[in-house]
């Protein structure tokens, strides 16, 4: 069961505890309710890397999501709305997680590729500053004395403040590109003082560099020194993308929340103002009390957790002000492979019976009508036996209809770790295709493994004999449909079927385990055991998600490097390959620590790679993990699997004598069981450059 499937009955109870109170519960009085009427899964039982509990966590991203579709209010506590009451009683057990999702993929998602997206983050950061409030409490409970206490208090303020000034952030340059990509779309006139070098405008027109990214990296550095804490700020950055008065319209939607207590627009800038201010003078003061030069201002818990209640609030009534914004991404635009799809046809009838484009938005019922009007029976029978394959599976998150000349859908499910659109439908007069989505599967963290299952799988239908070798040389990279030929071909929608439920339901892989260095000098670790992360440098090379294939990477490490030979430079590609790409949430990864000689750290991975530019050069390339064991005897380890940390690889894998296993094994109990059988299987290890 993914972790996904955990969460969907925990959110429904949550949901019933607030029907049931029939008024404001405070969020903890929320938890405890939960915790009495379900038993938790123990995995969801555990902190997560910032010490938070998962399951409460996950809850209280999704509530959040359900307050900005409007299911729930989270002021003055939470409460349901009777929009969120009437979706308990539309949507039985989970699958009103699954409208859930599939309502706020619909409404916020503004890049096909982007997790998560601005508000999760928001509300990451919001759980960060409350969880420093929570350390907080319980060490003034135990009395301790050797340091202000309610400096916690203070910098969980400061951590709120921060992510409001990031969402802000975040949401106008989303809106921007998104705004940029519909040309036809209503501007305010603020719009047009967002401007993009020319450099990047001749890169958009000679094709080199998609409108979206190049858009995306021109604000960025146009909103890179602004900041967004105080309200006239936050109202003149939206200004930019919204015709909306702000805060007016903040206090409109605040009010309907809870019109027992109606609040003006001036209250609030009033209330930001005074947040913004506190913070600023706990950063650049220390919160020094103006009556008394020794003293800083009182603080207290009770006072950070509203504080951060209130912006929590508020982020969810702009979201509602601004209104709903379509994707950026059309996903109803077909891959080269399907064709054409001809011209709209003209016939009155099929005017009338609504298959021809009229609304802004296709729809069950018109992709149904396509089926029907352009397939040959067969083929209308395999795809709408696709179609509704996606309903009943338990991975289904949500469908996705297009808004181009034609009726098209696209199915979301769970793959595990992430959620990806698995196969898209787009009719057309002369050819309806169905495309299998590798491309977007591989980039939601989808192992080659299971993709080449898949692909094989399908390579029975005609047209499809070559398609896996195809899909391997491009790295998968591609989205190749099936043609009327192979969707008409017998039992083909068994096939398909069987093929997706092969994927859905295929076993996690091997828990693999893997050594990465913290610097040649070791200058790397104290940071890396600090903030969960493994980091490795190559920073001349830049983002290196740009690179979706190994010669790519070799050829940007070779301009990067001109004087390093190829030898080198395939070296360091099959270590940034593994670290970007081979290397998947749930391995574990060994350090050896330099810094404290005798010494390993062992982790499990989290995350998939990140980028981060603005940090020195040597720490951009991370990726998350939770610390097992920080200082591991070194000395603990028998002398076979010892010698595979010897390598002077910044990255390689520990796969000969049964080293995941062991590894674990040592990262629970501090001692390294051995192999288990006498004469198991050697695998070498690669050779290669120094640490870098």
């Amino acid at each position: 069961m993914s972790f996904a499937e955990q969460i969907m009955p925990i959110f429904r109870i949550a949901l019933e505890v607030l029907r049931e109170a029939g008024g404001p519960m405070q969020p903890g009085a929320v938890r405890e309710a939960i915790a009495e009427r379900v038993e938790i899964p123990r995995d969801l039982r555990r902190p997560d890397a910032h010490g938070e509990i998962l399951w409460w966590t996950q809850v209280s991203f999704r509530t959040g999501e359900a307050a900005s579709l409007g299911w729930m209010i989270k002021r003055n506590g939470w409460s349901i709305t009777s929009i969120g009451i009437k979706a308990l009683d539309d949507f039985p057990d989970i699958a009103i997680y699954r409208e859930l999702q599939r309502q706020y993929r619909e409404r916020r998602l503004i890049r096909a590729g982007d997790f998560p997206n601005a508000f999760e983050q928001y509300q990451r950061n919001l759980g960060y500053a409350r969880q420093l409030v929570h350390g907080g409490r319980n060490l003034e409970r135990l009395g301790v004395a050797a340091f202000d206490v309610t400096d916690l208090y203070r910098a969980a303020w400061t951590q709120a403040v921060a992510a409001l000034d990031h969402w802000v952030t975040q949401e106008i340059i989303d809106r921007a590109v998104a705004l940029a990509q519909r040309p036809g779309s209503p501007r305010p006139n603020n719009f047009s003082r967002l401007s993009m070098p020319v450099e990047l405008v001749e890169k958009v027109h000679r094709n080199a560099e998609p409108l979206e990214d190049a858009f995306r990296a021109a604000l960025e550095r146009f909103f890179e020194f602004k900041t967004f804490q105080h309200p006239d700020k936050i109202a003149e950055g939206f200004s930019h993308v919204s015709k909306v008065s702000l805060w007016t319209a903040v206090a409109g939607k605040l009010t309907d929340q809870d019109p027992s207590e109606p609040i003006a627009a001036d209250r609030i800038r009033r209330k930001l103002a005074e947040i913004a201010r506190r913070r600023n003078n706990i950063a650049h003061t220390g919160d020094h009390d103006p009556g008394s030069f020794r003293r800083k201002m009182r603080i207290t818990a009770r006072e950070t957790e509203q504080t951060i209640d209130v912006l929590e609030s508020v982020v969810i009534a702009i979201l509602q002000a601004l209104g709903d914004l379509p994707p950026a991404t059309d996903h109803s635009l077909p891959p080269a492979e399907a064709g054409s799809l001809g011209a709209a046809p003209v016939q009155t009838d099929a005017k009338r019976r609504g298959v021809i484009r009229a609304l802004s938005k296709w729809t069950e019922e018109s992709l149904l009508h396509a089926l029907e009007e352009y397939c040959p029976p067969a083929v209308a029978d395999t795809l709408l036996a696709v179609y509704r394959h996606a309903e009943s599976h338990p991975a289904f998150r949500g469908y996705y209809f297009g808004e181009a000349a034609h009726p098209s859908v696209t199915a979301w499910f769970s793959t595990g770790n992430d959620e990806a659109a698995m196969w898209s439908i787009y009719t057309g007069v002369s050819k309806s295709v169905l495309s299998i989505n590798f491309e977007w599967m591989r980039n939601r963290g989808v192992s080659v493994d299971r993709l080449e299952r898949l692909a094989h799988a399908l390579s029975v239908l005609p047209g499809w004999a070559s398609m896996p070798a195809q899909l391997s040389a491009a790295n998968f990279a591609r989205r190749p449909s099936l043609t009327p030929v192979a969707l008409a071909s017998p039992n083909a929608s068994k096939v398909v079927i069987g093929a997706l439920n092969d994927l859905l339901t295929v076993d996690a892989p091997p828990r693999r385990a893997w050594m990465v260095r913290g610097g040649r000098e070791g200058e790397r670790e104290a940071r890396a055991l600090e903030e969960g992360l493994i980091i490795v440098g190559w920073h001349e090379v830049g983002d290196l998600s740009r690179y979706p294939t190994r010669e790519a990477l070799v050829d940007a490490l070779s301009n990067a490097f001109p004087a390093d030979n190829p030898n080198t430079i395939a070296n360091w590609m099959g270590q940034l390959w593994r670290f970007t790409t081979e290397i998947q949430p749930g391995d574990l990864v060994v350090m050896p620590l330099q810094s404290l000689p005798g010494r390993i750290a062992i982790g499990e991975v989290t995350g998939p790679y990140e980028h981060h530019p603005h940090e020195p050069a040597d720490f951009r390339q991370v990726r998350k993990v939770t610390w097992l064991r920080r200082d591991a005897a070194l000395e603990a380890v028998k002398d076979d699997l010892r010698a595979s940390l010897n390598s002077m690889l910044t990255v390689c894998r520990l796969a000969r004598n049964e080293a995941a296993p062991r590894i674990a094994t040592l990262a629970a109990t501090g001692t390294d069981p051995g192999m288990t059988e006498e004469d198991a299987e050697m695998v070498p290890e690669p050779d290669g450059d120094p640490v870098v």
